[in-house]
Formats: structure tokens, sequence, C-alpha cells
């Protein structure tokens, strides 16, 4: 009789198994630019929280240093676009890409505006995340919200963060809301 069980059981949990092999997974991307660290401990929560692969965009020019420092900000205001080291990973290949990098001077930096004009977005859920020393972060998510769908006419679930928030409990709930936010969102 346990034969019998057994063999009825196995039975109707083997389609059950090659059906869910079937069904595509929602795959994650976190995508960020960090300068001094911030950005990559926040990309890091992410993909934690969302079980996401990580992509750390690289830029080929050195943004180090004091003159760098002012350098960088001169490229944010007048939004050159950054040469980014090429992805190892292929945006492409998931559903959702959450997007990240400081804010300079209310902007997005070059590195993060790279990625975005080069990469077709159309169809993926799109989260934005940033952060700041004091302000800036909302005005250069919204800049790249605009040069995803343009005109900023779509909103998307945005984790805006000033430096003192990237304390562990303070990022935690931050990062909560996002998730949440971003489960519910289109």
């Amino acid at each position: 009789m346990k034969k019998i069980i057994a063999l009825v059981l196995l039975c109707l949990l083997i389609p059950l198994l090659v059906y869910s092999a079937t069904i595509p997974s929602k795959r994650v991307l976190v995508v960020y630019y960090s300068r001094t660290g911030h950005n990559q401990l926040v990309a890091e929560a992410l993909a934690n929280k969302f079980n996401a692969d990580l992509e750390r965009l690289i830029d080929r020019k050195k943004r180090t240093g004091l003159f760098a420092f002012f350098i960088a900000g001169k490229d944010a205001n007048t939004k050159q676009i950054g040469n980014i080291e090429p992805l190892k990973l292929n945006p492409k290949d998931y559903d959702t890409i959450l997007i990240g990098g400081p804010a300079w001077n209310g902007h997005i930096t070059p590195a993060v505006r790279a990625f975005l004009v080069r990469n077709d977005l159309s169809g993926k859920k799109i989260g934005l995340f940033g952060s700041c020393h004091f302000i800036g972060v909302e005005d250069a998510l919204k800049e790249a919200a605009g040069l995803i769908y343009g005109a900023g006419n779509k909103k998307f679930p945005t984790l805006a963060l000033k430096e003192e928030e990237l304390k562990q409990e303070t990022l935690t709930k931050k990062i909560d809301a996002f998730y949440s936010a971003m489960q519910y969102s289109e």
C-alpha cells in the first residue's frame, strides 16, 4: 500500500516539478555607481533584500582627489555621459532593475547617465535610489527618471537617502519601505 501511495504522489509531483521549471523567475539587477562607498553600502543591502545580482558601474575617468572632485561636479552639472567599463551582466536578462548612485549638485553622475542612455530599459520594472550629503538627491532621481521615459512622465519607486540615514537601523527601515513600494509598482 505504501508503494502505491508513493507512486501516486510521484506521478502527481513530476508534472508539478516540470511546470515550475518552465516558469521564468523574476530576476532583479542592482546597478550602481559609488565614489565613496555610500552607494555601494546601499546597493549591497538592496541586493540582499531583493535577492538580486549586483553590477557596479566603473567610471574610467579618475573621480578621486580634490581636483577630480570639482571636475566630477562640473561633469554632472553639464550632464556629461561618462565613459564606463563594459558591464559584466546584461540588463536585458532581468525583469527588475534598481539603479542608483550619488547626487552631485542635484544631478546624476556621468556613470549613471551613461548606463541610462546606453541601455533600453523599456518593459523593465524600475526602481531608483541615491544618496547625497545634504540636498539634491530627489532632483537627481527625477533626472534619472526623465532619461528613462522622457520628461519624467513615469513615476518610479525611489529611495532617496541623506548621509545620516545610512546608519543600519534607519537604512533597513527605508529599504523595507522601498521594497514594499517596488512590490506594488507597475
